[in-house]
């Protein structure tokens, strides 16, 4: 891996990529940690980011899992990905509870894993389905809708700090739109997609106006793929 942005360097070791991933001093601190195609596509032909992601997106990946206090993410992406459990604390985004009890993050849980927490409206949360309280937190956080700000700073009131974001679409949307994004890690993989709508990495209906701009914090590039981290001017 060569570093293109901010000092070129033709070979890049780990000790320089985790310093140019660090989460900074502050806290709470929401990154992105998206995938994408050149034509903007956010999932292969199987639905899933895995097959569209290569040998350095997964290094990345992993590197920016690792610091990570809390990984946020849609309930929509988690049933797409199938996610695993993890050490980390899974933070899940989700207005209606849609959470089956045979997802793999329930069904392969030991006890080295972090229990997740399911932020969800006030009605979801009084209604939750039978036996999903004995294996996630559920967080009520808003009437209808899942209020963000407050999602954020009950992550940060237990210490998880250090928030990445994983998608979908729609969440990644919702916080950029609730001013509440700090910085993104896009990686972009030399492959054209094509799909329809709801394919693009981000969501926001109506767009942005006016749009967000962001400024290239680091620049990477290995066979094709460019990693980008970009954070706000």
């Amino acid at each position: 891996m060569r570093r293109i942005h901010p000092a070129p360097a033709a070979d890049v070791s780990d000790a320089d990529l985790r310093a140019a991933y660090a989460f900074p001093g502050e806290r709470p601190w929401v990154r992105a940690n998206m995938v994408s195609t050149l034509d903007g596509a956010m999932r292969g032909a199987d639905g899933s980011s895995r097959s569209i992601s290569t040998p350095a997106d997964q290094r990345v990946f992993a590197l920016a899992r690792q610091d990570a206090d809390a990984i946020l993410v849609g309930a929509g992406t988690i049933r797409a990905e199938d996610y695993r459990p993890s050490v980390r604390t899974l933070a899940i985004v989700t207005a209606r509870l849609d959470l089956p009890l045979s997802l793999r993050m329930f069904a392969d849980r030991t006890d080295a894993h972090a229990r997740p927490i399911a932020f969800t409206s006030d009605a979801s949360a009084a209604d939750a389905p039978p036996g999903l309280a004995d294996v996630i937190d559920i967080v009520a956080c808003g009437e209808g809708t899942v209020d963000l700000h407050r999602v954020i700073s009950t992550l940060a009131g237990r210490g998880l700090g250090r928030i990445l974001c994983e998608g979908g679409p729609r969440l990644l949307g919702d916080l950029i739109a609730a001013d509440l994004l700090d910085e993104l890690l896009l990686t972009l993989v030399p492959a054209l997609r094509g799909g329809g709508p709801g394919e693009h990495i981000v969501d926001i209906p109506g767009g942005l106006a006016p749009g967000l701009r962001m400024t290239p914090r680091s620049v990477f590039e290995e066979d094709g793929t460019v990693l980008l981290r970009l954070g706000r001017p």
